[in-house]
């Protein structure tokens, strides 16, 4: 009988207190919320729904509308009016049981901003007439925090290109970006012990603001999940002090292996001027890449005041002559950059 009440006493402890991960290699132990372990990983239903047919799940989902950001990669399964939420793991469709059901959640299904939600929804999974899973929901309501077993997310804005780009860090490695922009997506994997060390090299930073805008500079809102308690980041790059620099660069390259990972489209050589064509062989070597591997982001025609194309270099002389050529923006690595050329793209230098 004493075995048993204790049991129970360290159950309820147990679940009462922050779960703590694998730590670190430096020893640090990072604690995570205890009612992570009632919630169910999107990717485990999708993967298994003959097994989840029929079960009652609880997940920790952002609500993606129509499928705004194009993670369902199929079709509504029961109505057109079928809304879709996503984690790390995986996307999935939601119905309501009843008008009650999702009272507390007044978004709209056609509303980007909206993508930003995090909802926790509690129901059972269901199968369409095609096979389709999806989650009846019984009880759904806003959440303040990340979804279940990820450490931070962050979301890279701005640049030339206006750039939209979120990742998420699992305890487990998974990695997941996502171009909000494009509707583009890609999981893979790192170390347990690699997004631990991240969270840690972050945590001098938390709860400030990191430098200040400016102008086509690329903005970090990271948020870092601790124990119950949330907390957040931003990081102005261009204005960033030195000390700021090791512990963006995790995100940084784990933004650029994004990059060359997830399936953009290889661009169109003919839709392309030959200057602008020439400007992405000429980063391409400069870069060590193939010219797949470069997007072009935009291009226009200028009118350079001299021969040296807007790139002069020191001590050299050029004709003084109104130049006609390009400028070319063009996407690589995760990163913009900026190609003058001449008219035939004959030359080409970078500023």
């Amino acid at each position: 009988m004493r075995k048993a009440i204790l049991a129970g006493l360290l159950c309820v402890f147990a679940s009462c207190a922050p779960r703590p991960l694998v730590p670190p290699s430096n020893g640090t132990i990072i604690p995570t919320p205890a009612f992570w372990e009632s919630i169910t990983p999107i990717g485990e239903i999708l993967a298994d729904p003959s097994g989840y047919q029929g079960r009652e799940v609880t997940i920790l989902a952002y609500y993606r509308g129509w499928d705004l950001l194009g993670e369902a990669g199929v079709g509504p399964p029961l109505t057109r009016s079928d809304v879709a939420v996503a984690d790390p793991t995986g996307c999935i469709y939601i119905a309501p049981a009843g008008e009650e059901a999702m009272k507390d959640i007044p978004l709209r299904p056609f509303d980007r901003e909206a993508t930003e939600t995090l909802l926790r929804l509690h129901g059972q999974v269901r199968r369409s007439p095609r096979g389709q899973p999806y989650i009846l929901v019984t009880k759904g309501e806003v959440w303040n925090g990340l979804p279940a077993r990820v450490l931070l997310r962050v979301r890279r804005t701005g640049g030339i290109a206006g750039m939209d780009h979120e990742l998420m860090a699992m305890a487990d490695g998974t990695l997941y970006f996502l171009d909000r922009k494009n509707r583009l997506h890609v999981r893979w994997k790192t170390t347990p012990d690699a997004v631990a060390r991240t969270v840690e090299g972050l945590r001098p930073f938390l709860d400030q603001e990191v430098g200040t805008p400016v102008p086509d500079g690329f903005a970090y809102a990271v948020t870092v999940q601790e124990g119950e308690q949330i907390r957040k980041v931003i990081f102005h790059e261009g204005t960033l002090p030195g000390a700021a620099d090791p512990a963006l660069a995790p995100l940084r390259e784990w933004l650029r292996e994004a990059m060359e990972r997830a399936p953009y489209p290889p661009p169109t050589p003919t839709a392309h001027p030959d200057a602008v064509r020439a400007a992405i062989r000429f980063l391409a070597m400069q870069l060590d890449l193939s010219p797949e591997a470069i997007r072009v982001i935009a291009w226009e025609p200028v009118d350079w005041p001299d021969a040296a194309l807007g790139c002069p270099e020191p001590g050299k002389v050029y004709a003084q002559i109104i130049t006609p050529g390009y400028v070319v923006f063009l996407e690589a690595r995760g990163e913009t950059f900026r190609v003058h050329t001449d008219r035939t793209g004959e030359r080409a230098c970078r500023p």
